[in-house]
């Protein structure tokens, strides 16, 4: 019963800057790299003896017992890498992911900590195994503390705090408003509204592409090259981190302002397989947009509807009309009704329309909906 209890609790995820003391950074980078040789071999031996979950653990509580390396972490640090490895199959097995891989150096940069695992107290927070590290916590915690995952940001640690618990939150406005999501505008709203694409990428892509051409020149292994990767790898973070920046303000703004609001259900991973400015739809971000925007409508009791792209750019918002044109007419004109406008703001309107009848027809009793489908059908 606890657990159905628990599931149905809301669960927030709280990130902060961690600044560890130089011997707490070797503790930490040591500890990501056991973890990391301890999922390859975790995997390595799932391959080969076809065990489970729940044989692999009590395999680790054997194998800790005999190396100090894995003496020097606390226990549950180690069943979360077995537990993700678990995950990575699950997901597998649904077709949601690829084949899991080997973690090679660098490419396992968390941990987790159960809630016996670390206590947060001030700016410090002592984790088991490592010590009270400074924490900068700029906003308020609310609830009870779950979990907490050590992460490296290339030359940055976080902490990543999970809690559970039913925050007080202001909800949302009685809006509801219909997104069109593009390249030259980020974003078209219903109500007219238009959100140009910043194009971040744009902005530093001179400079990555210096660092990728004096990478190249750089001999293999030397320390000049790790010195390299590592200018490049911060350049990317520089537009990765405007990107989520932009993404959670615009997200805040929607979910604040409309307890309604519909999208279009794109298959943006498709999209970008075959687009020829795949460059420039990753750069718009619109997945992240929609997923955060649909997090945050639901903490304040609003929903997002994903409908059906199909026809929302050709088809008239006032008098339904297929107004059949090409990508480069960006103006929207009904020879029929005459309502000229952007093709995006178009475009966004029958959005808002294809997902104020999806949801009044989900709110209508199951009764009535088997009618309308047996005398439409």
């Amino acid at each position: 019963m606890s657990n159905v209890k628990e599931a149905s609790v809301k669960r927030l995820v709280y990130k902060f800057r961690l600044y560890p003391t130089p011997t707490q950074e070797i503790t930490l980078n040591n500890t990501l790299e056991t973890c990391r040789r301890l999922y390859n071999s975790m995997l390595a031996h799932r391959i080969e003896s076809q065990i489970g979950f729940y044989e692999q653990k009590r395999t680790l509580t054997a194998v800790r017992k005999e190396n100090k390396f894995l003496k020097a972490i606390q226990s549950h640090v180690l069943q979360d890498v077995v537990l993700r490895l678990d995950k990575a199959f699950g997901a597998f097995f649904a077709g949601v992911s690829q084949y899991p891989h080997f973690k090679r150096r660098g490419r396992y940069n968390s941990f987790t900590f159960d809630y016996t695992g670390f206590r947060l107290s001030g700016n410090r927070v002592r984790l088991s195994m490592v010590g009270a590290v400074k924490i900068v916590v700029h906003r308020s915690l609310l609830g009870r503390l779950k979990r907490l995952t050590v992460i490296k940001d290339i030359d940055q640690w976080f902490a990543a705090i999970l809690v559970v618990g039913e925050p007080e939150i202001e909800p949302s406005a009685e809006g509801k408003v219909g997104v069109d999501v593009g390249v030259s505008n980020v974003v078209a709203l219903s109500d007219g509204t238009i959100v140009k694409n910043p194009r971040f990428l744009d902005s530093s892509i001179e400079r990555i592409k210096t660092l990728q051409l004096r990478l190249a020149r750089k001999k293999t292994g030397s320390r000049n090259r790790e010195k390299m990767k590592f200018s490049l790898a911060k350049a990317w973070r520089k537009v990765r981190r405007q990107r989520d920046d932009f993404a959670h303000k615009l997200s805040h703004q929607l979910a604040e302002k409309n307890n309604i609001i519909a999208f279009e259900n794109l298959r943006i991973q498709n999209i970008v397989k075959k687009h020829s400015i795949a460059s420039a739809i990753m750069d718009a971000s619109w997945g992240k947009l929609r997923l955060l925007t649909a997090y945050k409508a639901e903490r304040r009791g609003g929903r997002v509807i994903l409908v059906n792209p199909s026809g929302t750019s050709q088809k008239c918002s006032e008098c339904g009309k297929t107004v059949q044109k090409d990508l480069s007419v960006r103006v929207h004109s009904c020879p029929d009704c005459g309502l000229v406008l952007d093709r995006d703001v178009n475009a966004a309107r029958n959005v808002m329309q294809a997902g104020l009848e999806r949801a009044r027809v989900e709110a209508e009793p199951l009764l009535i909906q088997r009618r309308r489908i047996s005398k439409f059908g």
